[in-house]
């Protein structure tokens, strides 16, 4: 036997007949009227039977509302009898008991056959109800971050010009020699370890879950511009390209937000460790420690050249064409004054700091101090009077690049923001740069090229 139901929805408008004679029995508003149609065919040759039943789901209705709906959808009999349904080619049991009017008796409707006042969670664990399916008890995992518009130039997208204003380009891409592995102390006291657990295993069980050995050995790798450690080179191995259920790192750090790193040698008759590294980022530092001594040159190396890499692209990604010509005119000035010996002013000094602020957050990074220098390199440059430097602005930048590697441009800006920058935070701020700024500039430019 199949049951069906079907739902008449009435919203209630006064001035329709059959609305307003529901209206008038149940709610002002609007009713739900339901009716289960039961039939079952036991083949082509055999009698079927069917029945047809209804309600209105409250007390107080009646067959005489379900006839006049009929009546006004074109059912002049009101609710189907035997000889409608049967007119209809759909036979009716002679059993059935017909009430006045011939028509059928009208009652609730049943539940479909098989029905269950189970909860679904336990039908879908159910074996008694098939095979239980495969997604049933998984956790919610992580599988891979997608970016917020999958089809960037889809035009389905309402708010597109909003997002795309937002967007960063991703094409910072760490040169490859400073893609370095290997195991280190994670810990800036590597004596801590020595006659049993390092002070601070407890603590960082507590606080942050991390489970770490006596000595707080960790494997160290730096992927791009992350700086990871695992809990050994197996879980490295397996989980460095990301796969489903593979180990993850217990912890790590976006060098990106690096601006110096700092090396302490260590005492080889007392120190366990050849060498204490100090990474200085925006948001703290990271301390770590290197055993052996041929690994400090490849680590600091690698960790300085993601450092440049990621300071002089965030440099070039957010200055535009028109910025470099409002540039250019008060880097001659500068350079000008510097030659002539002559001191530089606060509002020159002020005028300078915003218009290298490129990113425009009022305060000068790494990256900016770095394209400050080459450009006032490049005004030395087209002072000099040659052809090249005669030619415009553009190709006083271009020679001053050939002229002046990008590695020693960066040694230069390290130079100018350990002066300048006096609260050792990566950040210049605009009084910093008034008032240091003319003594750091000259400093970075005497150590190369001797104009003081």
């Amino acid at each position: 036997q199949v049951e069906f139901y079907i739902l008449f929805c009435v919203a209630g408008r006064r001035g329709a007949s059959f609305s307003q004679a529901l209206c008038s029995t149940a709610a002002p508003r609007g009713v739900v009227l339901a009716f289960s149609l039961a039939y079952s065919k036991r083949g082509a040759a055999s009698s079927g039977s069917m029945l047809v039943t209804g309600s209105a789901g409250w007390s107080g209705t009646s067959n005489t509302l379900a006839a006049q709906y009929f009546a006004e959808e074109g059912m002049p009999g009101g609710i189907p009898g035997p000889m409608q349904v049967q007119q209809a080619g759909y036979p009716v049991p002679p059993t059935l008991p017909p009430t006045q009017g011939g028509q059928f008796a009208i009652r609730a409707p049943n539940l479909p056959m098989g029905a269950s006042a189970m909860p679904q969670p336990m039908l879908d664990s159910d074996p008694t109800d098939g095979p239980v399916s495969v997604a049933y008890g998984l956790q919610p995992e992580l599988v891979e971050i997608r970016r917020k518009l999958p089809a960037p130039e889809t035009k389905q997208y309402l708010h597109k010009p909003l997002f795309r204003q937002n967007e960063r380009p991703v094409d910072f891409h760490p040169r490859q020699d400073a893609d370095v592995a290997g195991f280190v102390l994670a810990t800036g006291d590597p004596n801590g370890g020595l006659g049993g657990a390092h002070p601070a295993n407890e603590e960082d069980k507590e606080k942050m879950n991390l489970h770490y050995n006596d000595s707080r050995l960790v494997f160290q790798c730096i992927s791009g511009s992350a700086l990871m450690h695992w809990n050994n080179q197996q879980d490295f191995n397996l989980g460095i390209y990301g796969a489903r259920r593979a180990p993850r790192p217990i912890a790590w750090w976006d060098l990106r937000k690096a601006y110096d790193v700092a090396v302490e040698l260590g005492d080889p008759d007392f120190d366990v460790a050849a060498a204490k590294f100090t990474v200085n980022m925006f948001g703290g530092n990271v301390e770590f420690c290197i055993e052996v001594e041929e690994d400090i040159p490849v680590w600091y190396n690698a960790i300085r050249s993601v450092i440049q890499d990621a300071a002089w692209h965030h440099a070039q990604q957010r200055e535009t064409p028109a910025q470099k010509r409002r540039r250019w005119p008060a880097a001659t000035g500068i350079a000008q004054a510097i030659a002539e010996g002559r001191p530089l002013g606060e509002r020159a000094l002020a005028i300078l700091y915003h218009l290298y602020d490129v990113d425009m957050d009022c305060s000068m990074k790494l990256g900016e101090v770095m394209l400050l220098i080459l450009e006032i390199h490049a005004a030395l440059f087209a002072m000099s009077g040659s052809a090249e430097g005669k030619a415009g602005m553009e190709s006083c930048v271009q020679g001053a690049m050939a002229r002046l590697p990008i590695d020693e441009l960066f040694e230069l800006a390290l130079v100018f923001r350990r002066q300048c920058d006096s609260s050792n935070d990566g950040k210049i701020t605009k009084p910093e740069f008034v008032r240091l700024g003319h003594e750091a500039l000259l400093q970075a430019l005497e150590a190369h090229y001797q104009v003081r």
